[in-house]
């Protein structure tokens, strides 16, 4: 039985997500798809827009066969950690035989190579890059500039791009994991990554923005993006969950902490703890203080990670632990049962008996008091969820 997994966040879950299925079953030849996903908080440092069972229903009516969660320090954390976390949880279910992600570059042989080379790191390159850093330039030009130069047929600008430099992590951990898991990609259709244009196949990132400006209300453009009606009666009618929900909870937490060194938060530097304390007088909200707090060498979405994990006490990353599964399609419960079977991780199912870190069920039920208050909706425990079955 060949079982593709993707990674993702589905946030929300949108018409390029549906096509990413579908490719990656087509390109792999695969029986089954295993998402990935990212459970209430996503990479960029925030909550997700719509809760994990929401996005995760929308993965299973649109192709996916069963959707498992990201731990949440591997989901909040940067891409070299988010990678790191997905691949380990991925291989560790002994059934995942493929592994296809999205990319702006379609060109994985490229990618094999850049991805080669950045874990063996030749000194020749070492060098190239410590020139690079020396001279000034941010890291991430300066990678790119040292690899062109170190294998010219490497272009600079495939470490200029979002989902390339994603892909790029996922292969690093594939290497580093000495994994089985063959990877395949899919060349993304549409705008880019970043791009807010509502175009016939827009961004995530476009339609978080005009959600954002109309407080949740789907029009015409908007609903065009998403792939079924199913999707849009799930989201229609609540306002979507920002950073900015939670701005008093983490200006309490940072003034019960005021004064102490915040760099045992993971990655919380000594620079931006100083900073922390030095601006905390200048808080007015979390996007405003994630936006004065950010520098030349530090960037928006690190310190956004930053105070996140600062609020929801997350101190270092730690490998997957177990298999958190948030739902699944009836025709493809021998999943299940093959998962149970050949993984090397607990299975998770349900609650009721399971205890879960900490830091995982805290932010768990943060994330659904703020979502229960802002939509005026009953308070749901985490302990009293049912996994989805479709």
């Amino acid at each position: 039985m060949k079982i593709v997994g993707v990674i993702t966040e589905y946030n929300p879950f949108h018409q390029g997500h549906a096509y990413h299925l579908t490719k990656a079953r087509e390109l792999t030849g695969a029986d089954h798809v295993v998402a990935v996903m990212s459970g209430n908080y996503v990479q960029r440092g925030v909550p997700a827009m719509f809760d994990k069972y929401t996005r995760a229903r929308a993965a299973l009516m649109n192709g996916a066969d069963m959707v498992m969660e990201l731990p949440l320090c591997t989901a909040t954390g940067s891409a070299e950690y988010f990678a790191r976390g997905a691949v380990t949880l991925l291989s560790r279910t002994g059934i995942v035989t493929d592994l296809c992600f999205g990319s702006e570059s379609g060109d994985l042989p490229t990618l094999l190579k850049c991805a080669g080379l950045l874990v063996q790191e030749p000194e020749p390159y070492r060098q190239l890059l410590r020139r690079h850093l020396r001279a000034g330039e941010p890291f991430p030009k300066a990678r790119a500039m040292a690899l062109h130069q170190y294998d010219i047929s490497i272009p600079a600008e495939v470490l200029e791009c979002p989902n390339n430099l994603l892909g790029l992590e996922y292969l690093k951990a594939l290497y580093r994991e000495h994994s089985s898991i063959r990877p395949h990609t899919v060349r993304r259709t549409g705008t880019g990554y970043h791009s807010l244009s509502m175009t016939e196949t827009a961004s995530a990132s476009a339609i978080r923005a005009a959600l954002l400006k109309d407080n949740g209300r789907f029009h015409e453009s908007t609903q065009a993006q998403l792939p079924s009606s199913e999707i849009y009666n799930a989201y229609t009618g609540k306002p979507p969950i920002t950073e900015d929900a939670f701005s008093l909870l983490l200006l309490e937490k940072l003034r019960r902490l005021e004064g102490t060194p915040l760099n045992d938060y993971f990655d919380v530097t000594e620079e931006l703890s100083n900073r922390i304390w030095n601006c905390l007088d200048e808080f007015r909200s979390f996007s405003q203080f994630t936006d004065f707090l950010k520098t030349r060498n530090m960037t928006r979405t690190a310190v956004s990670r930053a105070l996140l994990h600062i609020l929801l006490d997350i101190h270092e990353y730690q490998p997957p632990e177990y298999f958190r599964i948030l739902g699944f399609r009836k025709d493809a419960s021998s999943l299940l049962k093959e998962l149970t079977h050949h993984g090397t991780l607990p299975v998770i199912t349900g609650l009721s008996d399971t205890e879960l870190p900490r830091e995982t069920l805290y932010a768990d039920h943060l994330y659904e008091s703020v979502r229960s208050l802002l939509h005026g909706q009953p308070f749901q425990n985490e302990y009293r969820r049912k996994m989805l079955v479709i």
